[in-house]
Order: structure tokens, then sequence, then C-alpha cells
């Protein structure tokens, strides 16, 4: 096993026989080892031929990662849309993200909507992409149009058959060009499959909680035409893409959709002190939805969690890099906008959103953005009306995947996290975790 000695729950995950498992992986608990781990004991103890597994992951470099963590194991490693080019006989896809956009702008021509729904033109635009995309990303075709259509009110099948038309014109411009986008890569894969010689003995899927409803259809169908083992690893605690059409229920109802399953939880972290994933667990357990596990850390540290209250945000951080002589830091924000005013000289560190940060760590994290503003931490801006129809997310709980992004966000440290609130404005998560014991406050 390469002398790293697995705990006794990554052993369990990497040698278990049962055909369909999901592996509940919490933040630092060591799932990317698990997976390196689950196939070479496949390969060296089972006897599998590499060419029988697959492994799937969501990005080109958690791809990469594991192909060169792997790299004397000649294994499939790819992504989803990969699989789908492959099973499509597909050598690229061609078409660039902002192809969608621009022909929506193009084809945009019912101005009246503007006024009727008091929009700007971009927010528009953008909300017809939005549209289209999670559109196909659920499996929709265009007669599911008129269904919607049969279902809204006055204004809602104004703005529908809006979309209707820039939807048929992106399809025609598609077809035209011979190309097909990252939706149809998946969809045309699923209607293929079962005429491909596509076929794979041992599926494996990282962060399968960032899983869409279509490419689960794939994958299910996947493995029941190649009477696959199936090795899934995710954590609900960190679902954090409902905007790209992850479908939690992947997870939540994996009892349900296969048959005798095994569940087996990750309970060791290797990254947090356990005062701080002790306090992050609560926090996101709060929500009565997730999946109920608890993390434990061998890092006796105290002192983890700090709220920094402050009237000028870039003094005051410069004020505590200083004070507390921190280097290798994260200093995450909820959006974009935030960072671009951030300015800081002479010290070793990174500017990410927490959607960006997600499987990586430093020693220090600042979380910024904690303010009780529409577009703070949590975002309380909610999704357009007309996206119910495209949506397979509903929230059960109230801000459940600003919890989950927080909870990514409180994760990341090695040593302590640092949670800047302004004094006059403080975010509900901070009034929250304000409550908790250890948690230090300074004004």
């Amino acid at each position: 096993m390469n002398n790293i000695i697995l705990d006794k729950y990554q052993l369990k995950a990497v040698k278990t026989n049962r055909k369909k498992v999901l592996v509940l992986a919490g933040a630092g608990s060591g799932k990317t080892l698990v997976i390196e781990k689950r196939i070479r004991y496949l390969v060296n103890d089972k006897k599998v031929n590499p060419k029988d597994i697959l492994c799937i992951s969501f990005t080109n470099d958690s791809v990469n990662k594991l192909k060169k963590d792997l790299s004397d194991v000649d294994v499939n490693i790819m992504t989803f849309h990969k699989l789908g080019l492959k099973i499509i006989g597909r050598k690229k896809e061609v078409l660039s993200e902002d192809m969608l956009k621009d022909i929506v702008m193009d084809s945009f021509s019912d101005y009246t909507l503007l006024s009727l729904f008091n929009m700007p033109k971009n927010d528009m635009i953008n909300l017809i992409e939005t549209f289209i995309n999670m559109f196909k990303s659920s499996g929709k075709k265009l007669d599911d149009f008129y269904t919607f259509i049969k279902k809204a009110d006055f204004k809602e099948k104004k703005l529908l058959k809006e979309i209707m038309k820039c939807f048929i014109c992106y399809e025609a411009y598609l077809k035209k060009e011979n190309i097909i986008d990252f939706n149809d890569m998946i969809n045309e894969a699923y209607d293929a499959l079962d005429k491909s010689s596509v076929r794979y003995k041992y599926i494996i899927i990282d962060e399968y909680q960032d899983t869409s409803f279509t490419k689960f259809k794939l994958i299910k169908k996947l493995i029941k035409l190649s009477n696959a083992y199936f090795f899934a690893v995710g954590d609900d605690f960190q679902s954090i893409y409902r905007f790209t059409g992850a479908y939690l229920k992947v997870i939540t109802d994996f009892k349900k959709t296969f048959l005798f399953p095994k569940i087996i939880k990750l309970k060791n972290t290797y990254r947090n002190p356990d005062s701080l994933i002790k306090i992050a667990g609560k926090f996101i357990m709060r929500n009565p939805y997730q999946i109920k596990k608890k993390l434990r850390s061998n890092i006796l540290s105290k002192n983890v969690i700090e709220i920094v209250y402050y009237s000028d945000l870039n003094s005051k951080i410069k004020s505590v890099i200083k004070e507390d002589k921190i280097d290798n830091l994260f200093i995450l924000s909820r959006n974009n906008k935030t960072l671009d005013d951030i300015k800081i000289d002479n010290i070793n560190y990174k500017k990410l959103t927490v959607h960006k940060s997600k499987g990586l760590e430093s020693d220090y994290v600042f979380v910024l953005d904690l303010n009780d503003k529409p577009c703070g931490f949590p975002n309380k801006y909610k999704d357009h009306k007309i996206l119910r129809f495209v949506n397979n997310y509903k929230e059960y709980f109230p801000y459940e995947e600003e919890r989950r992004l927080f909870y990514v966000a409180l994760t990341r440290c090695k040593k302590k996290v640092y949670l800047f609130a302004p004094e006059d404005n403080p975010s509900c998560f901070v009034k929250e975790i304000s409550k908790y014991k250890n948690v230090l406050k300074r004004k």
C-alpha cells in the first residue's frame, strides 16, 4: 500500500467487497488517498485489469492530480465530459463557453420584457442563459417548453416564449456548425450508450455530491449495462454547486437508488484542529436534512476561530496579519468583487472565492463578506421564479447551500480561521458562530 498507513475507516473503504458503495468523506479526511489506494488494491491485490476500471473526477486539475498519483497504473481517469465524448465517438467539443451568451444576445428581441420584469438587459440575458443551461442539464427537450407555458402566468408565458426562441436559435447554430456543448456531451452519451462498446467492471467517482441529474442518469445506466461495481466518494456537507445543476439527492437518496448499498463514513480529519471541526460540524448539522456524521482530529489546538469586527476592512486585515505574525494565508470571499479591493504587501497569500477554495488548504484563512446585506454571506438573493421550471433543487432549510459554503470556508484552515465582520452589520452566520464555546472575538 505504498508505505502510507491508512486509518481503519479508510482501510475499510479501500478493501470493501460490496458492489455499491458510498464513502462519505468529510473535509480533510483523505478522500483522494482513498481513491488512489482503492485503485491500487483492485489492481495489485484483486488482480483487476486496469482497463476495466473507470475513475471520474470533475475538473481537469483533479483528473491530472489523480493521473500523477497513479502514473504507474494504466487506469482510465477522466472527467464526465471526456467520458461523454468517448461514448459518442467525438474527438473534441470546440464550443466556447461564451457562445451561448453571444447567441442569446443576438437572438433576444422582446424588449417589453425588460420593463415587464423591471430588469436591465444584461441581467435578462444572464437569466435566459442560466435557464437554457439548467434546461439542458436537467435533460429537458423542446416540447417541455409547451408544458411550462401552460403552467405559467401571463408575464412568465412571454418570457418563456422568448427563452424558447433563443434556445431554438442556439440549437440551430450547434447543428449548423456540427458542434456540441458540455450538456450535449452528457445527453447524447446517455442516448448512445446502449449501442456503445464502452463498458467498465469498476466505476469510481470523486466529488459525487457535485453530480448533476443528467450525469447521474448516465452513470446509473453505465453501471447497469456494465453490471459494474460502483464506488462513489463525496460529502453532502460540501455540496455547493447547485447553480451548475448539482443534484444532492445522488448522496442523500443513495440507499433508495441502489440495492443493498454500503455507506462508509471516514471519521478522521487530518487538516483541521479538533475544536474547529467540532464547531463546523455543529454549524452544518443545524440543517436536519444533512446526513448525520462527526469528524474528529488529533490536532488539539485552542483558539482556532476568531471573529474580527472592523470599521475599515483593509486596515483591520493588515493589523491582524502584523499582530499575529501570519504567513501562508487564504483570503476567501463570497463575491469576486470584494477581493479586488483587498490590498496587502509582503506576505504569502492567495485571494479566492469560497467556491474556488474547495479542495484547497492553508495554515490561516480570512473569511470576508460576513455582513447582513443581500450580497453578503449568506447571500440572500433568491433564484428568479422562472427557474423553478428547470431547477431540481428545493430548499428545505433556510440558507442551506450558503451554510454548506460557509462550512467549506471554515474547513480550509490548518491552524486558525478569522471571520471578518462589520461592527454595525454582522451576518447571521457570525451571530450564530459567536454563541459557540471557544470562539474568540476581537474589536
